[in-house]
């Protein structure tokens, strides 16, 4: 699918679930000021044009806080961001912002640093300090590509040899 069919297929879903209308170009600004890099245009498309959050398997994280409206167990993407920024365990994960959590503490993250907008896992459960954060086999797209044709799939760790993980 290309990037248009893609916010085509999502402004239907947004529209059928009545998800919130779009965030504003500040707060995209915002974020991206954060993070440090520009946010991938596809994923800037789908905020600014379709929903402030909410579509995606499990809601993708509003970019701004909804008032009695929270999406993956945060209040929002910048709320997020910002809290990373003044914690030294999770500042390296600023360029990864967490987009989505699936429970139990794992989460789907999009690297900022790539503008397909490279996807990565977090899964704490099974895996040490070093191996928990891992890159994905999906970008942006094609993970948005696979819920839209019904799936929920899960981060894949890796399959490491290290004594401290539980694969």
């Amino acid at each position: 699918m290309t990037d248009d069919e893609i916010v085509e297929r999502v402004k239907a879903y947004a529209q059928a679930h009545e998800l919130p209308p779009p965030a504003t170009p500040e707060a995209a600004a915002e974020l991206e000021g954060i993070v440090g890099y520009p946010m991938p245009p596809l994923l800037r498309r789908l905020y600014l044009e379709v929903a402030n959050g909410g579509f995606g398997t499990d809601g993708v994280l509003s970019l701004t806080a909804i008032p009695g409206k929270w999406y993956s167990e945060e209040e929002s993407l910048l709320r997020c961001v910002r809290d990373m920024r003044s914690d030294p365990e999770f500042l390296q994960l600023l360029q990864t912002p967490p987009l989505m959590t699936l429970g139990c503490a794992i989460w789907w993250h999009v690297d900022f640093r790539t503008p397909e907008g490279r996807m990565w896992g977090w899964d704490p459960n099974a895996l040490c300090e070093r191996h928990r954060f891992f890159i994905e086999r999906f970008t942006l797209a094609q993970w948005l590509e696979d819920w839209l044709e019904g799936n929920r799939t899960f981060p894949q760790p890796p399959e490491v040899d290290c004594p401290d993980c539980l694969n």
